[in-house]
């Protein structure tokens, strides 16, 4: 049972609803006409359940009901079969904005994973070659600086940094850094006073060590130019890795969903076209199309 009371209708009520309903005829001017159509079109085409789906899909319901209302105002079809199949020009518009959508994220996630396989590939070995060419530049620069003479311990630590299993051209240069190291601990370098150089010291123990150094040096810049061009090349392949010509290539589709959305696209195009021949074929045909709107 009701808690509210119904309201009565009396005749006299009923005979004044009556004459208003005969006044109006609904809408008269194009503007009311397809805002009329609009309301029926997105009452139709527009329902909670798409409103519930399209929000699930990440996308804006209100959007929708905009390019409904759009297509209605540049359209302007009768109510009826005209406004139905604008309701199903604006759904294949948007599907095709969807798959549009959708390809976009599948090349940005081919592109990601592209770039992290090329990136994981690619940098183990320029971090293994930087390994070796940095060792050997820090040996470089310990031969030229002013005061050559190694500190303790030096010589092993400069060993020790190639790793436990060095390549066999630089295992090489361990005798003769070794040699150098001994021959300069026997003739201590030359140190600058008030910014002046010392005059090199002519003994035999200094020949010795200048010897072990230019040995030292020669084989050394014979090591480190191999490494140095490898490092170089592939520093530059790194970084071709993230170039735009890269990207590009990685954005090309290559699975079966990517070339499934393409064809999804088109589907909705070739929809869209056939859609847009139906509507203007009813427009150019008024008696036809009343005809199948008032037997639909």
């Amino acid at each position: 049972m009701s808690l509210t009371a119904k309201r009565r209708t009396t005749e006299k009520t009923l005979a004044r609803s009556q004459r208003n309903g005969r006044k109006s005829r609904g809408p008269v001017t194009s503007a009311g006409k397809a805002k009329s159509a609009a309301a029926k079109l997105i009452h139709g085409f527009y329902s909670q359940a798409r409103d519930e789906a399209m929000i699930a899909l990440g996308e804006d319901p209100k959007k929708y009901a905009a390019r409904l209302r759009s297509l209605v105002e540049d359209l302007r079809p009768r109510p009826g079969l005209e406004t139905a199949v604008v309701g199903q020009m604006g759904r294949a518009l948007w599907r095709m904005e969807r798959a549009e959508c959708i390809q976009d994220g599948l090349a940005v996630k081919r592109v990601r994973k592209g770039l992290q396989m090329e990136q994981l590939i690619a940098a183990p070995r320029m971090l293994e070659i930087h390994g070796i060419y940095e060792p050997l530049c820090v040996i470089a620069r310990m031969l030229n600086r002013d005061d050559s003479t190694p500190l303790p311990g030096e010589i092993e630590a400069q060993v020790k940094a190639f790793g436990a299993t060095p390549p066999d051209d630089v295992r090489k240069l361990f005798p003769l850094l070794r040699s150098y190291g001994e021959a300069a601990a026997k003739a201590p370098g030359p140190t600058r006073l008030d910014g002046d150089p010392v005059p090199t010291p002519s003994t035999p123990q200094w020949q010795e060590r200048e010897a072990a150094r230019q040995k030292l040096d020669a084989a050394l810049e014979e090591v480190t130019r191999p490494y140095g061009a490898q490092e170089y090349l592939l520093q530059d392949e790194f970084d071709k890795i993230e170039s735009a010509e890269n990207i590009a290539a990685l954005m090309a589709p290559r699975d079966e969903n990517a070339l499934l959305m393409q064809r999804f696209e088109d589907s909705s195009l070739r929809r869209l076209w056939r859609l847009t021949r139906i509507f203007l074929m009813i427009k150019g045909q008024p008696g036809e199309a009343e005809a199948d709107e008032s037997s639909t």
